[in-house]
């Protein structure tokens, strides 16, 4: 099968098919690129090589162990996260944290490729409602889910994103939904910003930044969710966050960030992370129509092309890229 791989250098080759072994088989048609998957290309993130990147994934359910044969040709997402079962991570139900985790994509080869292997627990289906490309962010979205629910954020609380990326014009229309008393977005001046006003979003070019404290009166925000994929958009939510206010990270570039300690001490601030989040939630969002994702989707390649995909999906103005398998 064709397969998206990389060992120091992305490229398409011609790689065995991978083997159930009690596992779920998908035939994958569309797959979509991840900061994670860009920052594994440029060397900031280390994995394991070589390894078959990608792991916001949509296809067909083409093999499954017998007692499942009912999702055979199913429409359906998978979870990135493989997990043993049997740790306390696992028994406390947050088997992203499993002390034998491994995630597709990273650890284990993942959705660049014709096929791919997951647990057939981790196979969620897709009503026929959302749309093939609209399943590519059900992953994203979930995660985008998860930071929501950690952060505990409040109808009652200002918000500011600090990155109109691929995740970040997901949060921003998680957070219309919640409808804070204030919602900005900060970035570079384009279309991404354009669509984060669409989303209802103020929005300001990162030149800007007091312009957006001025309209309150120099009022920062309850919230600052950092999505940059820059280790610099964590020194702009510092400067932004209101004293007791929370910074929520939701960009896992690979690269070392500063971090002003003594500020995050004397203004006593929370610092938020978040990881994988709810996929029945991501997918029941996308049933309704909430969340607008098609919007997002810059660029369309096959396999074949890889290189040029990465390069695209690096540059400034695309948003989301995905493969069509």
């Amino acid at each position: 099968m064709k397969a998206v791989v990389f060992d120091g250098e992305i490229s398409c080759r011609d790689v065995p098919e991978p083997k159930a072994d009690g596992a779920a088989i998908l035939s994958v048609k569309k797959a979509g690129i991840c900061g994670t998957d860009l920052a594994i290309a440029s060397g900031d993130y280390q994995v394991r090589t070589p390894v078959i990147l990608g792991h916001e994934i949509f296809g067909t359910v083409w093999k499954t162990p017998g007692e499942k044969s009912g999702l055979a040709r199913k429409r359906c997402v998978t979870e990135i996260n493989v997990a043993c079962g049997e740790c306390d991570f696992c028994r406390a139900g947050v088997k992203s944290h499993c002390r034998k985790g491994e995630a597709l994509g990273i650890h284990r080869n993942g959705g660049f490729a014709e096929f791919v292997s997951t647990p057939v627990d981790n196979v969620h289906v897709v009503p026929d409602s959302v749309r093939d490309e609209e399943a590519v962010f059900i992953e994203p979205l979930a995660a985008c889910i998860q930071l929501v629910k950690l952060g505990s954020i409040a109808p009652d609380s200002s918000c500011a994103v600090v990155g109109p990326g691929r995740m970040g014009l997901l949060i921003v229309q998680l957070l219309r939904l919640i409808q804070p008393t204030r919602l900005v977005v900060i970035g570079h001046e384009g279309a991404k910003l354009e669509l984060a006003r669409r989303f209802g979003a103020e929005a300001f070019d990162v030149a800007n930044v007091d312009s957006a404290l001025g309209l309150t009166g120099g009022a920062k925000f309850d919230n600052v969710i950092e999505v940059t994929g820059n280790p610099g958009g964590l020194d702009l939510a510092l400067k932004i966050v209101k004293p007791t206010g929370t910074i929520h990270l939701k960009s896992t570039h690979g690269m070392p960030a500063s971090l002003d300690v003594t500020k995050v001490v004397v203004d006593e601030l929370r610092i938020q992370g978040s990881r994988c989040g709810p996929f029945d939630e991501a997918i029941t969002l996308l049933d309704r129509h909430e969340i607008a994702v098609r919007e997002l989707i810059t660029d369309r390649f096959p396999l074949e092309r890889s290189q040029e995909a990465f390069r695209v999906a690096s540059s400034k103005s695309a948003i989301k890229v995905i493969f069509e398998v």
